[in-house]
């Protein structure tokens, strides 16, 4: 075959689709081979989060795109030697972030960047190899290096707009609102040695997790302290957290030296070899009927036998994935935590240094994440729980407390008094204000309805979509990319999300 042949996608495909056994490949094909099917994993634990996408209320465009994403990642966790199915997989999800957008999830914007390197990566091997060793060699090495960045940025900001007055405060800490569901069990709900414990925690647990990224001869102590916090946090039930956390435990298995995922491949490809050899074929998806019958029977029988008059179906099919999450989770996490003690302290090789284009995209998240500050942005910035407040000029930052601006959407904040609409009328009720920017597009999308709100001292009443020129406000690319969190000025913030 022509070397031009070789690099299409068939030649894609008929490289990259089996496993290969030689030697000098080994350490990437199962890196590869344990990334894919966590990879894909959290791809669906993110889909199944989307409700109104998979039911088709958000459009039929987004609900195929949805089910063709679920349908691929299937595929993917029951062949994850299939490479080309992970390119596949980052192609339709990226493809559906960018119709989907504006996207407030974090986690969200985090993986769309990892799928957006995926693309990138496999087809600048692609183009410049011909040999399956060396493609795998190459893309394993370059999602490596990206993944390890976004981890990277991730915790310093998870940091970084935590340092404010609020996140620091027990009475209204986001910590401290993921610590009480946790703790109510144990009765310490109220203890303020815990709450104190839940802030402080989570500032050494995730500078710990950025030392431990780059430090690789004690990897394993960072990487055993992030596993744990990522494993606890969706049961405290306050979020659709399985998304995320299953999102960093995928990132992590490309992060870890290649000897640990290669250990941790193995001990996955152990016991499905066990339940192939002794089940059959079906033997391999045991493990994903047993969890998943397992964890609808708890939850149906804990509500048939709940004292309640009635269980929202939300709260149902929320609590059968965060049973799912835990055996998931869980036995995940402990496989690569234990490949991880294998190799402490690690006295391997560091790899040949990389290019410095893949750092581009982790660069570029670096710089999205700074909008709270240069006023562009609110949500997805990882800012989340986070009690972060930049609006009308003024910040709770410890270190910013008056923001750059070098946009000017949070300039201008209205209050809403009054509203024929629901939504609207919520945030009146409790005193609560959208960015201006806000406010025009959510009467943009309802023409028939009014608001009364008052800006900078002077009220306006029952403003429409026409009188505020709703409909010319913004171009197609404002729309995109810039989404706002709604404006509580009562002191202490109290923690949203």
């Amino acid at each position: 075959m022509s070397a031009r042949a070789d690099r299409s996608l068939v030649g894609f495909w008929r490289h990259l689709r089996p496993a290969v056994s030689q030697a000098g490949d080994h350490a990437a094909a199962d890196g590869l081979i344990a990334f894919s099917p966590v990879w894909a994993a959290a791809a669906i634990f993110s889909l199944a989060g989307d409700r109104g996408m998979l039911i088709f209320r958000d459009g039929a465009l987004l609900g195929l795109m949805t089910w063709a994403a679920i349908a691929v990642a299937l595929l993917l966790v029951w062949r994850p030697r299939w490479t080309p199915l992970l390119f596949l997989l980052a192609g339709v999800m990226l493809t559906r972030y960018a119709v989907a957008m504006p996207v407030a999830g974090n986690n969200k914007m985090i993986a769309a960047f990892m799928n957006a390197s995926i693309l990138v990566i496999c087809a600048h091997a692609l183009l410049r190899y011909s040999s399956a060793t060396e493609m795998r060699e190459n893309i394993y090495e370059n999602m490596r290096v990206v993944a390890r960045a976004l981890l990277a940025i991730m915790y310093f900001y998870g940091i970084f707009h935590k340092i404010n007055t609020d996140f620091l405060d027990p009475r209204v800490s986001c910590a401290v609102a993921l610590y009480m569901p946790l703790a109510d069990g144990f009765g310490l709900q109220d203890s303020l040695t815990g709450k104190y414990l839940a802030i402080w925690s989570t500032f050494i647990v995730e500078a710990i997790a950025i030392v431990s990224l780059y430090w690789k001869r004690w990897f394993a102590v960072g990487l055993i302290l992030a596993l744990m916090f990522h494993f606890v946090i969706p049961i405290s039930v306050y979020s659709w957290y399985m998304d995320f956390s299953s999102l960093v435990l995928a990132l992590y298995i490309l992060s870890v030296p290649r000897e640990v995922s290669q250990r941790f491949y193995d001990s996955c490809a152990r016991l499905f070899r066990f339940l192939r050899d002794r089940f059959g074929a079906l033997g391999q998806a045991l493990p994903f009927g047993v969890v998943i019958g397992g964890a609808v029977t708890v939850v149906a029988v804990l509500s048939l036998f709940s004292r309640q008059a009635h269980i929202a179906p939300s709260h149902i099919y929320q609590s059968v994935w965060v049973l799912m999450w835990v055996a998931y989770g869980g036995i995940g996490m402990l496989l690569l935590a234990e490949a991880a003690l294998s190799h402490l302290p690690w006295r391997g090789t560091s790899a040949p240094s990389r290019p410095l284009w893949l750092y581009v995209l982790p660069a570029t998240l670096f710089i999205v994440c700074t909008a709270p500050y240069i006023g562009l942005r609110t949500e997805a910035s990882i800012a989340m729980f986070s009690n972060l407040h930049t609006e009308a000029g003024t910040s709770n930052h410890l270190l910013i407390p008056q923001p750059p601006y070098l946009f000017p959407y949070l300039n201008d904040v209205a209050m809403i008094k009054a509203s024929s609409e629901p939504d609207l009328q919520y945030f009146a009720d409790r005193n609560q204000g959208l960015v201006m920017f806000s406010l025009k597009e959510r009467l943009r999308n309802k023409p028939d309805a009014w608001v009364t709100y008052e800006l900078n001292g002077v009220r306006h009443e029952r403003a429409t979509a026409q009188s505020l020129g709703a409909s010319i406000h913004a171009s197609a690319w404002e729309r995109k990319l810039l989404i706002f969190k709604h404006v509580d000025f009562a002191r202490p913030k109290v923690c949203t999300h």
